[in-house]
């Protein structure tokens, strides 16, 4: 199942998360909030993409991981949906 590093604040992140639920697409919710750098989800997010970027796709079970919203939700379309 991806992964989602999501903020509620961040209009990018309100476009994929309005796209996987239009689709009612199954995944996993991580919140990454710039207020706390050192959160549990800020720190895999810095990990997995080497920066504190939002929003930030991890697919384990393809080993794909990317940014931007718009690159996101095509690769939902190609891929997942």
């Amino acid at each position: 199942m991806i992964e989602l590093y999501l903020s509620e604040a961040c209009p990018f992140c309100g476009k994929v998360r309005a796209y996987m639920e239009q689709k009612s697409l199954p995944y996993v919710m991580k919140p990454a909030l710039s207020s706390d750098p050192n959160s549990r989800h800020m720190v895999e997010l810095r990990e997995h993409g080497g920066k504190a970027q939002v929003p930030f796709l991890f697919d384990p079970d393809k080993d794909v991981q990317m940014y931007e919203s718009d690159d996101i939700i095509a690769y939902i379309q190609d891929n997942i949906a």
